[in-house]
C-alpha cells in the first residue's frame, strides 16, 4: 500500500521543509552563524533522511528473511516501508555534514536548529496520516472520528491516527524549548535534548499502533521503531553519564527501557503473569507505558542538573 492522499503527503513535506529552512536561515543568522547552512541541511537532510529511513527499514526485514533478495525492492520508495526514526537519523546527519560543509561549529548549529527541527517532524508526522495503513491504533470516544485524529482503514472505519498524536507532542516538545530559551551554556545539550524528549515520548506512543508497516516487530512481540528510539536514549546517556559521572540517570533510563519492554512481554503472554481478578491489561498497559516515558523525561532532567556549570560540571568534550 503506498499514497491514499499523495496531495496531502507531500503538500505538508513541503510546508514542514518550507517552515524548517525558513525558520533555521533566521536562527542561523540570529545566533552569529552562515545562513547558508540551512540551505545546505535541507538538501543533505532530504537525501540522507529518505536513504536511511530506508535502509533501517530493511534491516529488521533481511535479519528476519521478511525481504525479497531483489534490487528493484531495495531501492523501491515506499511510503509505508520507511522507518520514521531512521530518518530523522539521516536527517540530523545531513545537518551535521552542512555544518561541516560551511565550516561551522557542528554543536552550536545543531542547537539552533532544535526548533525548527521539532516543528519538521510534526509536519512530517502529520503526513503520514495520508499514507496508507500505518500508525493506526482503537479510536477512543472522547476524540472526534474525523481527520486528524482519526484516519479510514481498510473497510473505511475511522481509527486513531497515531501519527497526528506524535505531531502534537513533536509541537508542544517544540513549545518547551522554545519558551526555556538558551539558558545554558553547553553546547549540543539543546539539540540532545530535542531527540531525546522525540524518543521517549514516541517508546509510549508507538504501544497506541494496532497497525503499522508490515515488519513493525522485533523480537516476536517489542516494535521495532521502539528499539531504534531506545538505541537513541541510550546512547545519548551513555555519551552523557561518560561526561557527568553521574549514574542515577542512566540507571533510571535503563529501568524505564526495561519496564517498557517487560510490560509489552506481559501483555504478548499474559497467561504467564496472574494478575490480580478484574485487573483491566489493557489499562494497566497504557499507564505503565505513560509512566516509562514520564520517567525517561525525570532521567533527563536528572542528567540535565547533573551536567549545569551551578554542579561544578565541565562543558569539555560535549
Amino acid at each position: 500500500m503506498d499514497f491514499v492522499n499523495p496531495g496531502l503527503v507531500y503538500g505538508l513535506y513541503a510546508a514542514g521543509l518550507t517552515v524548517f529552512g525558513v525558520l533555521y536561515t533566521f536562527s542561523l543568522k540570529k545566533a552569529g552563524l552562515k545562513p547558508l547552512c540551512a540551505l545546505w541541511t535541507v538538501l543533505f537532510g532530504t537525501v540522507l533522511a529518505v536513504v536511511c529511513a530506508r535502509l533501517f527499514f530493511l534491516l529488521p526485514a533481511l535479519a528476519f528473511g521478511g525481504a525479497p533478495w531483489d534490487f528493484g525492492y531495495f531501492v523501491s520508495l515506499r511510503a509505508d516501508e520507511m522507518s520514521f526514526t531512521g530518518g530523522c537519523a539521516g536527517f540530523a546527519l545531513g545537518a551535521f555534514l552542512a555544518a561541516k560543509a560551511c565550516r561551522e561549529e557542528v554543536k552550536p548549529a545543531l542547537d539552533t536548529m532544535a526548533v525548527p527541527g521539532c516543528l519538521l517532524v510534526a509536519f512530517a508526522r502529520l503526513a503520514e496520516t495520508g499514507i496508507g495503513y500505518v500508525n493506526m491504533g482503537e479510536m477512543p470516544s472522547f476524540l472526534p472520528a474525523a481527520w486528524p485524529f482519526a484516519v479510514l482503514n481498510g473497510w473505511g472505519l475511522p481509527e486513531l491516527s497515531v501519527s497526528t498524536l506524535s505531531a502534537l507532542a513533536a509541537l508542544l516538545i517544540a513549545l518547551w524549548l522554545q519558551l526555556e530559551g538558551k539558558k545554558t551554556a553547553v553546547p549540543g545539550i539543546r539539540f540532545e535534548k530535542a531527540a531525546w524528549m522525540l524518543c521517549a515520548v514516541q517508546l509510549f506512543l508507538e504501544m497506541l499502533c494496532t497497525t503499522s508497516s508490515w515488519i513493525p516487530f522485533v523480537i516476536s512481540f517489542i516494535h521495532y521503531e521502539q528499539v531504534l528510539c531506545a538505541v537513541i536514549l541510550l546512547a545519548i546517556m551513555i555519551r552523557r553519564t561518560v561526561i557527568t559521572k553521574k549514574a542515577g540517570p542512566l540507571i533510571l533510563t535503563v529501568l524505564m527501557i526495561g519496564l517498557n519492554a517487560l510490560m509489552q512481554f506481559v501483555q504478548d503472554k499474559p497467561y504467564l503473569f496472574p494478575l490480580p481478578e478484574g485487573t483491566d491489561l489493557a489499562t494497566l498497559s497504557v499507564v505503565v507505558f505513560a509512566l516509562t516515558s514520564v520517567g525517561l523525561v525525570a532521567a533527563w532532567i536528572l542528567s540535565e542538573r547533573a551536567q549545569s556549570p551551578s554542579c561544578g560540571t565541565s562543558s569539555k568534550g560535549i
